[in-house]
């Protein structure tokens, strides 16, 4: 009787090397990490909601993406900042029913707003770094604040900030308000984590903010109307 060969077949290939399954292990952790971080950015209304479970996961989230960053030098990041960001947290203490005054220093009437959204629009070829607030003031009608402002690298990870004017545009118009005394700055805030849809940072006493990118190449910015 012939012997049967009973020895298990040499395992099969994945056709990946360890070292490129190693590099993938980090990226998908940072993409459940970055999909956590988005939808308790919501659960918290972007940080309007302050406190609660939902905000303690959502830093303890933030620690784990940072010890994950694969940008060496993000502030000097040029093609990876970019862009139009979405404000998806801040740990500012945000207020959706708020005034101009407080989400321009002071310069603007303490006129009531409503805040609906808030984006971030940067570019790096001429150093302008924009805060815009789309809101409805008392009577439901919309509007945009952006916060003029241009920035410069401090060093590898931070940057230095300073808003030299506010833009209102309404339905009755556009105007422009210069800060008295040039400008308000420099704020200094630190990318600790950045890749190509992807950013946070840290701001005064370490608040974090967690933004995603919309538009890489927005073919005209707020601040030009």
């Amino acid at each position: 009787m012939r012997e049967v060969d009973r020895r298990q077949p040499p395992p099969q290939r994945s056709g990946m090397s360890s070292a490129t399954a190693t590099a993938v292990r980090p990226a998908v952790a940072a993409a459940r990490l970055k999909t956590e971080l988005a939808a308790l950015g919501a659960t918290t209304e972007v940080g309007f909601a302050e406190g609660g479970a939902e905000v303690a996961r959502l830093q303890a989230l933030a620690l784990e993406l940072e010890a994950l960053n694969p940008t060496p030098e993000p502030a000097r990041a040029q093609a990876l900042l970019k862009g139009r960001w979405h404000l998806l947290y801040s740990g500012l203490g945000l207020l959706r029913e708020t005034t101009l005054a407080r989400y321009s220093f002071g310069l603007l009437p303490k006129v009531p707003i409503h805040v609906v959204e808030i984006f971030q629009e940067t570019d790096p070829a001429t150093g302008h770094y924009d805060n815009i607030v789309h809101y409805l003031d008392w009577s439901g009608e919309p509007g945009t604040l952006v916060l003029a402002g241009d920035y410069r690298v401090e060093d590898d990870s931070t940057m230095d900030i300073r808003f030299d004017r506010a833009i209102l545009a309404t339905a009755a118009g556009r105007s422009i308000h210069p800060f008295g005394g040039g400008s308000v700055g420099p704020i200094q805030a630190r990318i600790s984590y950045l890749d190509d849809g992807f950013r946070l940072m840290r701001g005064v006493n370490g608040s974090l903010y967690v933004l995603e990118r919309l538009d890489p190449q927005p073919m005209r910015w707020t601040r030009d109307g």
